[in-house]
């Protein structure tokens, strides 16, 4: 699950409250606006964005947006991508707000506009004080268990947690997006019987639990939420009632190539290039990807 890390130390700084939950996405700028004019030297909000982050800017970074607005990236009533909206262009909106160079609330390009963005950040910039605001997956702790690339010992003394508001705070009030994967067997097994054992193994209670502790993974399933292991680690019950409300990205061919156009509308975005005009571009993109039949405007 996706989610809002926030360094406690900074927040007191800035006179920003330590138990910090945003009710709207203006709560979280005024918050990071607040931390760039009191603490000097810190990255106020990060926010994944442009087409180096690949599937991190359009899901961590775009998608908590949208999802958060009454538009959606496809609709399932009409079958249709939805390429333009009211929706999609405050998200752009926040985008720029967060990369405008006049008034710089991200990372700077050379940190964002790299492949090991997500590991700088995790690893570098908020174990060192360094980032305010990181808008994030629920897995990024595990960067700090003791047997993590990058062990931090006040992690949990030091980093809050908030759930990621809707726009304005409209029902359901708050989102989050899920990935996940499926392991399947090919009918053309000769040993069927044998293949379902070896999942059964693999997934039985007690291994996926095991899993699910050391990968900072949330459960799939019902009955290890209660697995004191699992229950016990830091922050794993926020994080399981997140999935409450959760999203998912579409599962449909065209969806790696229209999160691509998103990525790139986000670095046009941050580029320079207006929401309005960054919209238009991925609209375009959209309905070459998907064809004119299986699109649909809402500007």
């Amino acid at each position: 699950v996706r989610l809002i890390w926030y360094n406690k130390n900074i927040f007191q700084s800035a006179g920003l409250p330590s138990n910090w939950q945003p009710q709207n996405w203006a709560d979280i700028l005024s918050a990071a606006r607040t931390i760039k004019a009191k603490v000097p030297g810190v990255i106020p909000l990060n926010l994944y964005s442009g087409i180096p982050m690949d599937e991190a800017s359009s899901m961590q970074g775009f998608e908590m947006l949208l999802y958060g607005t009454k538009d959606p990236l496809y609709n399932y009533s009409t079958q249709k991508w939805v390429a333009s909206s009211k929706g999609f262009l405050d998200a752009l909106n926040f985008v720029k707000q967060v990369y405008n160079p006049s008034n710089l609330l991200g990372p700077t390009n050379d940190i964002m506009l790299n492949t090991q963005a997500a590991n700088t950040i995790a690893q570098q910039l908020i174990p060192q004080g360094k980032l305010g605001i990181d808008i994030d997956g629920s897995w990024v702790s595990s960067n700090w268990y003791p047997t993590g690339p990058a062990p931090w010992s006040q992690w949990q003394q030091t980093m809050g947690v908030a759930k990621m508001p809707t726009q304005f705070g409209q029902a359901p009030g708050y989102v989050t997006l899920s990935g996940g994967w499926a392991y399947s067997i090919t009918s053309k097994s000769a040993h069927l019987d044998q293949a379902f054992q070896v999942l059964q193994a693999g997934f039985n209670k007690d291994l996926l639990a095991t899993y699910d502790v050391q990968a900072g993974q949330v459960a799939p399933r019902q009955d290890i939420v209660s697995v004191p292991a699992y229950h016990n680690t830091p922050l794993n019950p926020f994080f399981t009632s997140l999935v409450a409300f959760t999203q998912f990205r579409p599962g449909f061919p065209a969806y790696p190539k229209i999160s691509l156009q998103i990525d790139s509308a986000m670095q046009h975005v941050m580029s320079g290039q207006s929401p309005a005009d960054a919209m238009n571009t991925y609209s375009q993109s959209v309905t070459g990807i998907a064809g004119a039949n299986s699109v649909e405007q809402r500007t």
